[in-house]
């Protein structure tokens, strides 16, 4: 992958630790208790695991790497993405029981697989900030994916006319067009929306869409829109 540059407006924190072992040890943020997820939710494992749907981007924890600005921190890390609690969590072995969570941090950056999770932060604070999925990157615009689930309570039926629903994720994706200023633009799934903030070359991209006949809810064809975006610019 082509190593990409944090715009300046991110806030940028050195992590120590240059040795493989010690990068590991120094990423990590703290220890993921399932049994306490469950309790939240005041439901017991196997209601938990026979939710519709799922908190993860990828159920099963796959091989990895994890990156701190341009260099490679730490290789064939067994990684997935927590959609819920939009974390990255990471496991030292497949047979562990227990896992940790990165601690978010804009200067690293994770590879699962083929999806890139960088880390960005909201008005200055890491608190408030969040994961995205970068999609494509262009030379001014890159297209980032916002993926959160939510928890959707069990519904009892209260007449014989309804029907029990169980609990599930419920999961939901949006798409942005971010600057190299740091700036982003969400993409929404109107055509007349998305060519307001393709503005700039509003005509162009218009004839494009249809002449490409592009799905704007397809997220092969957003980055194929974006792309040709950026080579027209």
């Amino acid at each position: 992958m082509k190593n990409y540059i944090l715009p300046l407006v991110f806030l940028i924190i050195t992590i120590g630790g240059a040795a493989q072992d010690q990068g590991l040890y120094d990423l990590q943020n703290k220890k993921i208790n399932a049994e306490q997820r469950y309790e939240s939710f005041n439901i017991s494992k196997e209601e938990f695991e026979s939710m519709e749907g799922s908190p993860y981007a990828n159920e099963n924890f796959i091989k990895g790497n994890i990156y701190k600005g341009k260099e490679l921190s730490n290789k064939n890390i067994l990684l997935r993405y927590n959609a819920f609690a939009d974390e990255i969590e990471i496991k030292k072995h497949e047979q562990s029981e227990t896992y940790n969570a990165l601690i978010k941090n804009p200067d690293v950056y994770v590879k699962i697989f083929q999806d890139v999770y960088v880390f960005v932060p909201y008005n200055g604070s890491n608190e408030k900030g969040g994961y995205f999925n970068i999609v494509t990157e262009g030379a001014q615009f890159d297209l980032y994916k916002k993926t959160t689930v939510t928890y959707k309570e069990p519904y009892f039926a209260e007449t014989s006319y309804q029907s029990d629903r169980p609990a599930a994720w419920v999961k939901t994706k949006i798409y942005y067009l971010v600057g190299k200023d740091g700036s982003f633009y969400e993409l929404p799934t109107r055509r007349s929306k998305v060519l307001d903030v393709m503005s700039k070359k509003k005509k162009e991209v218009k004839r494009y869409i249809k002449e490409q006949n592009i799905d704007l809810d397809e997220e092969q064809d957003l980055a194929k829109l974006v792309t040709y975006f950026n080579s027209i610019l």
